[in-house]
């Protein structure tokens, strides 16, 4: 078997499960697509839950440890802050005991011994103080570091604060001549300068234990490291354990910015904090795994209630399915009815679920269907009778004849250019008209079209009225329908100024204009085609906008032919036949919408205006 073959297997099989997936019982299909839609949220839920719960758990331990490592920190800095405003007091009251020349030295030792036993008491956290004097002279709190009194005057320290000026000095931890046995401690150091002379004469040493600078909680989950800038662990919670032991541990601390690591199969969060105005980093650790004891218990909770959910999910998709099936199957029946054509069915559910408002749906698309089928028959039938009228309009023989008859006169007059010119005219008119297919043009080629009618009835009627033709270039790029404004013109000739004694004038004028009614466009274009003639009487005005105003309802039909008789069949001397502008005012309203169309303002013996209302589009735009 070659791989195309074998290609074609696969895909014949795919195909084959997409026909059987297709083909399954709608019950069958809504049980799996429920499950699986439900058991996904579900997993999704469970696993948010998990990690929304274990973010919230790391954030409060990351809180805590943070919190405590402030505490901690700002502890150990108030600690060494007490050290140095207990060696700053000491140098002044000690310094007021060498300069009173009348102490003895035995009072002036009492005294000495007194203020540093007071001093111990008054400042918190520190275990010794010691005093010596440029004379080997020492005083202690403790009597214990009598003992070592030689190793303490010839110690680094005292020879690392001979040349200072008299500031307090947090001192090397390493080789401290104060440790005693089983006490590890941390020294701050002095010269002592005398207040008032400014000469040397001391040293003070502040002592502080190591385990009381870094006190752990009594929780067994977290951890604290003190470390110098060089990295040295300096001391250590009071917990003892695998990790106060462990040098590539204390090692990772100090130099990872990680905030979380795993040790010994267990997660760990890291927190650290500087000692403000000391060269030293207090670092925290956690164990996760303990401090999120509940953790475990959640996770069983949730499978336990994800599996019961499950199983009952199986039963709620078994039984709700057989009641949706049902209904579904009156549906496809009904359905199957109406397609073969039976518009006279309907759906009988007694139920208002979301399938008994779908069978009303049925119902009513159904009637509505035939509502709809009855109105586009009658619109197609009054769209044909417009088109007919407008053809017959457009082909009226009597302008034909009319022009040819001037034509033939200005030939007989010896006036061939007079003639030809209006021979040119009358083609361009019935070119621009009749020729080509399409039935929406231009704003523009519309007024080329009444310029060349215009031109010829001016030649007619030289003597008769005068003509302005002003749109702005701004709308000439709307569209309208194809003869709409000749009738309008010839209506303004024939039935405004053919009857009027004297000269009279044609205005046809077009701008853009911006809506004010929300309900309607934002904006569109506007024509206005003016008469100064004879006008028309009120009553036939108002029957005439009524009319032209009913839109494309066809509820009142009857009323509107009646209306519609009357404007045609009345008396030409008066205000003639305006089917011209009915028919102008429909096919506007049938090609783009009933917000559109004309409408007529007349007075009588003072003239008429009649307005066109299209779609407004900008010419850049084209």
């Amino acid at each position: 078997m070659t791989l195309k073959d074998l290609q074609n297997v696969r895909s014949d099989r795919k195909r084959t499960l997409w026909e059987r997936i297709l083909n399954m019982s709608i019950k069958y299909k809504i049980a799996v697509m429920t499950f699986f839609v439900a058991l996904i949220p579900m997993t999704v839920l469970i696993i948010l839950m998990l990690f929304f719960y274990n973010r919230a758990i790391l954030q409060r331990a990351d809180k805590q440890i943070e919190e405590n490592i402030r505490i901690m920190s700002d502890r150990i800095s108030s600690v060494l802050q007490n050290g140095e405003v207990c060696s700053n007091n000491l140098t002044i009251e000690i310094s007021g005991y060498y300069n009173d020349r009348a102490m003895k030295q035995v009072t002036r030792d009492n005294k000495i011994i007194s203020q540093l036993s007071q001093s111990l008491l008054l400042y918190n956290g520190i275990s010794s103080i010691v005093f010596i004097d440029d004379y080997e002279r020492m005083f202690t709190t403790d009597p214990n570091l009598y003992a070592y009194k030689a190793d303490i005057f010839a110690s680094d320290y005292v020879k690392e604060l001979s040349d200072k000026n008299g500031k307090t000095y947090l001192m090397d931890i390493s080789g401290n001549p104060m440790s005693q046995e089983g006490k590890d401690i941390i020294t701050l150091g002095k010269r002592v300068i005398n207040v008032n002379s400014g000469s040397p004469f001391g040293y003070i040493f502040i002592n502080m234990n190591k385990d009381y600078l870094v006190e752990s909680s009594k929780s067994e989950i977290s951890y604290y490291f003190l470390y110098d800038t060089s990295g040295v662990m300096i001391t250590e919670s009071s917990q003892k354990g695998d990790f106060y032991s462990d040098e590539l541990l204390h090692d990772m601390l100090y130099l990872t910015d990680e905030k979380s690591f795993d040790y010994d199969k267990e997660k760990y969060l890291v927190a650290r904090g500087d000692i403000p105005g000391y060269p030293w980093t207090i670092i925290g650790i956690t164990n996760l795994n303990k401090f999120n004891v509940t953790g475990k218990d959640l996770r069983f909770i949730l499978f336990l209630t994800g599996s019961v959910t499950a199983i009952l999910l199986l039963f709620s998709v078994h039984f709700s399915t057989n009641f949706i099936i049902h209904p579904l199957k009156i549906l496809h029946d009904g359905a199957e009815q109406i397609a073969e054509g039976d518009m006279s069915f309907r759906f009988r559910f007694r139920a208002k679920d979301e399938i008994g408002r779908l069978g009303r749906i049925f119902n009513y698309m159904t009637q509505a269907y035939l509502e709809l089928l009855k109105k586009v028959d009658a619109e197609a039938k009054k769209k044909r009778e417009y088109e007919l009228a407008l053809i017959q309009e457009q082909v009226k023989p009597h302008f034909l004849y009319n022009t040819l008859d001037i034509i033939i006169m200005l030939i007989e007059m010896n006036r061939s250019k007079e003639a030809s010119r209006v021979t040119k005219k009358l083609a361009n008119y019935y070119k621009n008209s009749l020729s080509g297919s399409e039935e929406i043009v231009t704003i523009e080629r519309e007024i080329q079209i009444i310029q060349d009618y215009l031109d010829l009835q001016t030649m007619r009627y030289a003597d008769k009225f005068t003509y302005v033709i002003d749109v702005e270039d701004e709308i000439k790029s709307s569209l309208i329908p194809k003869m709409t404004l000749q009738p309008l013109v010839e209506n303004a000739i024939y039935h405004g100024l053919k009857n009027k004694s004297g000269s009279g004038k044609i205005e046809v004028v077009g701008k853009a204009v911006k809506a004010t009614d929300s309900d309607g466009p934002d904006s569109y274009a506007e024509i206005y085609v003016i008469d100064d003639g004879i006008g028309m009487p009120a009553y036939e005005l108002d029957s005439l906008n009524r009319l032209l105003s009913s839109g494309d309802d066809f509820e009142n039909e009857d009323k509107k032919r009646q209306e519609e008789a009357l404007i045609t069949d009345h008396d030409t001397t008066k205000g003639g036949s305006h089917f011209g502008l009915y028919s102008v005012a429909r096919r506007i309203k049938l090609y783009f919408g009933k917000e559109y169309g004309a409408g007529i303002t007349s007075k009588e013996n003072e003239g008429t205006t009649v307005t066109v209302r299209v779609p407004y589009e900008k010419k850049e735009s084209r």
